[in-house]
């Protein structure tokens, strides 16, 4: 799905004008977002809803000088976020979507030291979230007033940091959230059931679902969960990931972890 809210950024012929791709999975949340931006002057804002392959050719089409993306399309652009300063990505910065009150500060963390521009929250008002995008088109960093205290709460526990390259699948220093959601994909939730057994956002369970797999290399979730067993990173304290009474978050016998 593509639509645009204000000038196209093909007609606008404005120098200074800031032209912002949107990307999030919530149809409402898009939506909002980009007519909050879009009547600001001064913006050429167009939504999307594609995955992230998907989305890359269309940044390579359009060109925008930002974009803004929800944590769990974040997530599956580790690799575009480090090549923004050539090809079709040279000179677009990249702001990140926080949709969770409180906000996830695992994922904002990480989204930081993978070098995001800035970083929003859904609850900012039209004028933060088009300062935003000024400052992030200057070349400058920002974070959602709304974050300033859950980040130095954040900052003040200890962080993992990234795996070193070639180390192999990871065995250690998972956070407390990944062990968490790990925990509950051991027995058999989907995301949505993850997501309200943990008072978080399905994109941040997508987000952590995503880290965990490129962490330890897995193929599939029931791979993740097999090498975090094998790991001794997930003590479970039931069979085979399989909750007490043998059922998942669904009513439905779990699945046994692949052999």
């Amino acid at each position: 799905m593509l639509s645009s809210v204000g000038t196209s950024p093909a007609t606008s012929g404005g120098a200074d004008r800031v032209h912002v791709l949107i990307a999030a999975g919530n149809e409402v949340l898009r939506a909002g977002i980009a007519t909050l931006i879009g009547l600001r002057p001064g913006f050429a804002v167009s939504e999307v809803s594609l995955g992230p392959d998907a989305l890359i050719e269309e940044v390579r089409a359009r060109r925008p000088d930002v974009l803004l993306v929800d944590t769990a399309v974040a997530a599956g652009l580790p690799d575009f976020l480090g090549a923004r300063g050539r090809g079709a990505a040279a000179g677009m910065a990249m702001v990140a979507l926080a949709t969770d009150d409180p906000p996830d500060m695992t994922i904002l963390r990480d989204l930081m030291r993978r070098g995001i521009d800035g970083i929003v929250t859904a609850n900012d008002q039209a004028p933060q979230l088009s300062s935003a995008m000024h400052a992030v088109r200057r070349g400058q960093r920002w974070l959602s007033p709304a974050i300033g205290g859950h980040l130095l709460d954040a900052l003040a526990e200890p962080w993992p940091g990234p795996q070193a390259a070639g180390s192999g699948p990871a065995e250690a220093s998972l956070t407390q959230r990944e062990r968490e959601v790990l925990t509950l994909v051991a027995e058999g939730l989907t995301v949505s059931q993850i997501a309200r057994h943990l008072h978080r956002s399905e994109s941040a369970v997508k987000y952590h679902l995503s880290n965990l797999s490129a962490r330890y290399q897995a193929k599939n979730r029931a791979h993740l969960v097999y090498l975090a067993i094998r790991s001794g990173e997930l003590p479970l304290g039931c069979r085979n990931g399989q909750s007490e009474n043998g059922l998942n978050g669904s009513g439905h016998t779990s699945v046994n972890t692949v052999r």
